[in-house]
């Protein structure tokens, strides 16, 4: 399997595949996190992540941590159950031919195993090496809760195609934790909530646009930013009158930084961005996720 490229796809979908028991887990793509799970349970799930996807090497990583009781108040539960564990394979096949995918990487991580036995599972791939695991360091800290005692398990992948498209966010700035950033990154979501909030269509279809003209690449769609924007239902909240845009929130925010330094969001502790819209008349809340880069210019553009 070393020399299998998505190459051999005119239009190559990838697929990532996860099983989460009983721990909390963050699943990460090239540092883009497809898959945050605070509470116990099991769940199977999968992903199209040709978004997250860059030519070359990929990289997947898993960062577990014992799962939050409920309420949060209680904390994590103290220690990893013996059962705990993590699968998470990443797949590539032709458009619409699915029953003739190839894996690309693959780990399998139990975190209440000792360390030398925890990613001992992991199915062996030509061409690939072994997971590497880290114990020590802390990655995940958020503004009401840090979650403790965490395991890092990340393994390369087979090489995708050199001429898979090249992401915006690829050749945006490095961006810094700065109270600076904070601010300006907070500037551009106003902006879009005042868009939502004038009911400015205009407006808002422009601040979506480099957004939507990717994800006519991503999804191999014809007719670029303006299919782009009917696939991601661009707008869609004006003409909803079930509900009603929140009030713009700023506190317990942090500046959320990932795709290697490369893409950033502001969330509070829920993974909320400052505005989500509420249900007029039931408890129900629509989020919505945004990533933005930073360009040569010093712009924010959101593209994810």
């Amino acid at each position: 399997m070393l020399n299998v490229q998505a190459a051999e796809y005119k239009n190559p979908e990838f697929m990532l595949e996860l099983t989460i028991t009983g721990v909390g887990a963050d699943i990460r793509l090239n540092d883009i996190s497809i898959e945050f799970e605070k509470r116990s349970g099991h769940s199977t799930m999968s992903y199209e992540v040709n978004s997250s996807v860059i030519a070359g090497i990929n990289e997947l990583k898993i960062i577990t941590f014992p799962f939050m009781n409920k309420p949060w108040s209680d904390g994590q539960t103290k220690d990893y159950h013996e059962e705990s564990e993590v699968k998470a394979a990443l797949y590539v096949n032709g458009q619409g031919d699915s029953d003739n995918k190839i894996l690309l990487s693959q780990i399998h991580l139990r975190p209440g195993l000792a360390l030398d036995k925890m990613a001992s599972e992991s199915l062996p791939i030509e061409g690939l090496t072994d997971v590497v695991l880290d114990d020590k360091s802390q990655p995940l800290s958020f503004p009401v809760i840090t979650f403790n005692k965490q395991i890092t398990a990340i393994r390369k992948s087979l090489p995708v195609q050199a001429n898979y498209p090249r992401w915006a966010w690829q050749d945006g700035q490095i961006i810094e934790d700065t109270q600076e950033n904070y601010d300006s990154l907070l500037a551009a979501y106003r902006e879009i909530y005042d868009a939502y909030k004038n009911k400015d269509r205009k407006k808002l279809l422009a601040l979506h646009a480099p957004r939507s003209a990717e994800y006519a690449t991503i999804f191999y769609l014809d007719g670029g930013v303006e299919a782009g924007h009917k696939t991601l239902n661009t707008g869609e909240m004006l003409d909803d009158t079930d509900f009603r845009l929140s009030e713009f929130r700023t506190k317990n925010t942090k500046l959320d930084i990932y795709a290697n330094g490369r893409m950033a969001r502001i969330i509070d502790v829920a993974s909320y961005h400052p505005f989500v819209f509420l249900h007029k008349t039931m408890n129900i809340v629509s989020t919505m996720k945004f990533g933005f880069y930073k360009n040569k210019a010093g712009k924010w553009i959101m593209i994810r």
